[in-house]
């Protein structure tokens, strides 16, 4: 381009005789003309190269939608016919699985029937051997040929079929019969004519014996001394009431006099992680030597005196300061407080106490009332009113020290009972507990289904663990995991307790 315009410049100065600056003008204005020319073709060019791109990259993108269009149709085909496919695969595996759990349940149903016979076969005393009954003297024969004088002949019955008499030699004196052999009602010593009315009354005789009113008649009511059964263990010790313990109970009243009473803590950990979840609380008192007395020592004398309210005012007060510090640290955690049933009825201590746990109603999700199952088997109308005043007032229950299994746990459900505590030893089979039709390792579950939750306790041992993780238990409570260890005084520090309310 330049020598174009170097070109035609030249030409106009020589050729045509123009000035040179005007030829100069002329041959830049060419260039630039040129050069501009240049430019649009080359703007044409890269603007129908671009074209070209974006059209192949159009009809790619056409392709892919295509493509993704097939892959839907596809995913939507499988979706509707995998479900169908595997419902036809697995719906005769669940047919076979409810066959087998059908079965399963009949033969429980029948071993829990023969258990049943069992235990009752084995409650029925077995009859006492032959060889051990009393041997009675028999009645002597008459002569042959002897007619009485009423001209009849006599007739007895014996209590059972005698073999013949061996033969005895006319010179040899008839034998006297043997003594009596001991036997389950005479201990070794002859047999009492209570004794002999008895066996008489089992065994079918009906012989009079010596010093004993005439038989009655046949259709009439025996006597009521006649029909006596006698004592299965006559030998058994009466089981004493233990008294009241003066010491324990001056120790107690010192104690509380003195504020020498302390709270400890045990936890509830999750099984396998053995996090903890939960606290229960335990109160214990320490007499004048600094000692520690714990609540099996002292709780029976404790409510035997009265005092149990008291123990239980204070124990409700440090809980609700303890849990005011876990759940500034974890809202989900849960304290159990043990609580006696005689607290429930104290006319005295329960007005106080539901004022307080109304007053402090936040916490109701945090603090569960436990009672033991012995307690609570005892509980008249008047205390069950109070638990439902306490869970209308949001808090929830617990059952401890569970060893009857035969308990009614879908009323307890319905009283606002949400936990139940069994020993980790009856769960196990390690001890025997009164279970009835309920295996121990079913309990679990049937307390799920009633809305409850099962906590095992006194878990002491790894074997123990590994036992109940086989059961499936979540959670646990044990010395295993952590003994009951004290509180802080710094976290019981604060307002005192409230103060009971007068009866009336």
């Amino acid at each position: 381009m330049a020598i174009i315009a170097l070109s035609s410049a030249a030409v106009m100065v020589f050729q045509f005789g123009r000035p040179f600056g005007e030829a100069v003008s002329l041959s830049l204005a060419l260039m630039c003309t040129m050069i501009l020319v240049h430019l649009l073709i080359g703007r044409s060019r890269d603007r129908s190269a671009v074209s070209d791109a974006v059209e192949r990259l159009e009809e790619r993108m056409t392709d892919l939608d295509e493509d993704v269009g097939n892959l839907e149709g596809r995913l939507t085909g499988m979706e509707h016919s995998m479900p169908r496919r595997t419902r036809a695969e697995i719906d005769p595996l669940f047919a076979e699985v409810e066959v087998l759990g059908t079965l399963v349940k009949q033969m429980a149903e029948a071993m829990s029937d023969l258990e049943t016979k069992v235990e009752d076969q084995q409650a029925i005393a077995p009859p006492p051997p032959v060889q051990s009954l009393p041997q009675y003297p028999q009645a002597p024969q008459p002569a042959p040929g002897y007619v009485p004088a009423n001209g009849q002949n006599q007739h007895y019955q014996e209590p059972y079929p005698q073999a013949p008499a061996p033969a005895v030699p006319p010179h040899q004196p008839f034998a006297p019969p043997p003594p009596p052999q001991p036997g389950p009602y005479n201990n070794g010593a002859a047999p009492t004519h209570r004794d002999m009315s008895e066996l008489d009354r089992r065994y079918g005789v009906h012989v009079q014996r010596d010093g004993q009113p005439p038989m009655p008649s046949a259709g009439l009511p025996q006597s009521a001394e006649e029909f006596a059964e006698l004592p299965a263990d006559p030998h058994a010790a009466q089981v004493e009431t233990p008294g009241p313990d003066s010491a324990m109970n001056e120790l107690i009243t010192s104690a509380l006099n003195a504020n020498r009473v302390e709270l400890y803590l045990q936890p509830i950990v999750s099984l396998p992680q053995r996090q903890v979840k939960h606290y229960e609380a335990f109160t214990r008192l320490r007499n004048a030597n600094g000692d520690s007395i714990e609540a099996r020592s002292f709780l029976p004398e404790a409510v035997r005196s009265g005092q149990i309210a008291r123990i239980d005012n204070l124990l409700l007060f440090r809980s609700v300061q303890v849990i005011r510090r876990l759940m500034s640290r974890n809202k989900n955690a849960i304290l159990f407080c043990n609580i006696s049933s005689q607290s429930l009825s104290d006319e005295t201590f329960f007005p106080g106490f539901l004022e307080f746990v109304r007053s402090n109603k936040e916490f109701s999700g945090a603090l569960v009332f436990e009672f033991s199952q012995a307690d609570i088997a005892g509980m008249s109308t008047v205390e069950f009113d109070r638990l439902s005043a306490l869970y209308d007032a949001g808090f929830r229950f617990s059952v401890d020290q569970i060893d009857d299994m035969k308990m009614d746990f879908n009323s307890l459900a319905g009283h606002g009972f949400k936990y139940g505590k069994l020993n980790a030893d009856y769960l196990i089979g390690r001890r025997e507990t009164n279970h009835g039709h309920i295996h121990p390792a079913d309990f679990g579950d049937l307390l799920h289904r009633y809305g409850m939750e099962l906590i095992t306790d006194h878990v002491e041992t790894e074997s123990q663990v590994l036992e109940l993780l086989d059961f499936d238990v979540k959670l646990a409570q044990g010395n295993l995991f952590s003994p009951p260890r004290p509180v802080r005084a710094e976290v019981l520090q604060g307002t005192p307790a409230p103060r009971k309310k007068a009866a009336g």
